[in-house]
């Protein structure tokens, strides 16, 4: 006899499906096309034993370590061996967020709207939508992971064999259904879908410095870490299927939990609750900007003490990185110790460089994300009580886009001054603080011109609004992954951050900077002048 608790789960789990085939769609086309195209290209750019060797010294060497986590197995390595080197803990990343927003969405999300208190007000069980959204993301990550492995065997990259194509492919399915149960569970924690967002990015961000710290300090305790497993499936070198196993087991454990937790708890509530606001509101509660300061401030605060402990992090493997001495100990005789320790510097200023592209894109997502309140805030009616009073839609957009620019700015200077502070605890002599902030003046343009267009995107066409998100997502993959890939230079181009030179390892182009900016603005018009003369959404 069904449980009664789980009664309708498998009409709410179709009904899931149905209702979510677009966006499950598009994420999974998205991630296998991407998955398959840069597997076809490693066919070509490292079709040779001398190129596979040169690229293999590349991705051992520390700073790509903490990137992409460690090869596995021994030389001689093959493509294959290389493209899964490369790929595993970048597409296990794209992976947790696809399964975060799905998952958080459909469950505390549903929550919050009061979509979830009409569903239960029929026969359905009390844990069937739960159960429903564990269902169809565990159905979803099966058929990416399953479409991974057949791009493998399609692509028939030289050192490929059938079981370690199933291995990586359903390995990362399995990778993404355990980040659907992570945050399933913290859903069950808090009591709205902005909380538990931000847990579940929080945790993510633990595993991932936890990941990079291990890999390269000591890569055995990387088994400890649950975002590290994905590195222990060796493919194609041992084929250990046991990483899979530990992934499917923490899954059923913290599905059960969520499942226990929704039980015993009441519908909107949570384990940890929402603290109580003010009797009455602060003084500098005066305006849309400070109002939008209060309901983005615990946002804000996580992104930037989460970018500076992530800069912390790097810089604090820059004296593994920049020690040339490690590998040519007679260095220091031939050339001199001043010579050792430009040397070293350069090596530091090419890993910053690197890294300039990750926190120019994980600082945009805060800003974006209060960019498109105006949309978001608008199809829920909340901003409906604010053109209620003697506010002009300009002001509320100047407010918007003043916080979200400056959320943006201080939380890629957090990343540099992390970096810094982080070289400085493990250096004799550390990198000034000059060199981070080459980088980060160099990466100010670009960054606005990015949150300028989802400005402008929200003004005309609001609904489009996620477009901002996938244009940094692609940034980031052409500059993490633009020249490991032998991407055409003109792909770069297509982002901002392509017409950035290498800062710090260069000089910043003012050239460069004036017209980015000025694209910026005139942006930022055309998204006033669309703000300003569009029909504004009615949550009735």
């Amino acid at each position: 006899m069904e449980n009664r608790n789980f009664h309708q789960t498998w009409f709410l789990t179709r009904f899931s499906l149905k209702r979510d085939w677009l966006k499950l769609a598009l994420w999974s086309v998205t991630l296998i096309v991407l998955f398959a195209a840069v597997a076809a290209k490693f066919t070509t750019i490292y079709d040779t034993q001398a190129s596979i060797d040169e690229i293999v010294k590349t991705l051992k060497s520390p700073s790509m370590v903490s990137l992409f986590g460690k090869l596995s197995g021994s030389a001689p390595y093959s493509t294959a061996d290389v493209f899964a080197g490369e790929m595993t803990v970048f597409m296990a990343m794209m992976a947790a967020i696809m399964n975060f927003s799905i998952i958080i969405k459909n469950t505390r999300g549903e929550e919050d709207s009061g979509l979830l208190e009409i569903i239960q007000s029929h026969s359905v069980g009390k844990l069937s939508n739960l159960s429903s959204s564990l269902i169809e993301l565990f159905i979803i990550n099966l058929l990416i992971g399953f479409f991974y492995a057949l791009g493998l065997q399609f692509a028939n990259l030289t050192g490929t064999d059938t079981n370690g194509n199933f291995l990586l492919g359903l390995g990362l399915g399995a990778a993404g259904f355990m980040f659907a149960t992570i945050a399933a569970f913290l859903s069950q924690l808090v009591d709205n879908s902005r909380s538990a967002t931000i847990l579940s990015y929080i945790v993510f961000g633990i595993m991932y410095i936890a990941r990079m710290s291990t890999d390269v300090s000591n890569p055995k305790a990387t088994w400890f870490i649950p975002f590290g497993w994905v590195e222990k499936f060796s493919t194609y070198q041992e084929n250990n299927w046991l990483p899979v196993v530990l992934m499917l087991g923490l899954s059923l454990i913290l599905s059960i939990a969520a499942l226990w937790i929704n039980d015993h708890r009441d519908i909107g509530s949570g384990i940890i609750a929402t603290r109580p606001g003010r009797a009455k509101a602060s003084a500098f509660l005066r305006g849309p900007l400070s109002l939008f300061w209060r309901l983005h401030r615990t946002t804000i605060i996580v992104w930037v003490i989460g970018l500076l402990i992530l800069g912390f992090t790097y810089g604090s493997i820059f004296n593994t990185i920049g020690d040339i001495l490690k590998t040519n100990p007679a260095m220091e005789k031939l050339i001199g110790a001043t010579a050792v320790h430009k040397a070293n510097i350069l090596i530091i200023k090419h890993f910053v460089a690197i890294l300039m592209i990750v926190f120019g894109v994980l600082a945009l997502f805060p800003g974006i994300q209060i960019i498109n309140y105006l949309k978001s805030g608008e199809s829920k009616g909340y901003l409906e009580l604010i053109h209620s009073k003697p506010v002009s839609r300009d002001y509320l957009f100047t407010s918007v886009l003043v916080l979200g620019i400056l959320t943006s700015l201080i939380a890629l200077f957090a990343g540099m001054l992390g970096l810094q502070l982080g070289g400085a605890s493990v250096m004799k002599h550390p990198v000034a603080m000059s060199v981070f902030l080459h980088g980060f003046y160099a990466y100010i343009s670009p960054v606005l011109i990015i949150l300028a267009l989802s400005a402008c995107i929200v003004g005309w066409l609001p609904k489009f609004a996620v477009f901002g998100y996938l244009y940094t997502g692609f940034a980031l993959f052409v500059g993490y992954f633009g020249k490991l890939i032998d991407l055409p230079k003109w792909v770069a181009k297509i982002t901002p951050f392509g017409y950035i030179p290498n800062v710090p390892v260069r000089k910043l182009d003012m050239g460069t900077m004036w017209w980015q900016l000025g694209i910026a603005l005139t942006l930022i018009i055309i998204g006033y002048i669309g703000y300003h003369i569009r029909d504004l959404k009615s949550a009735n």
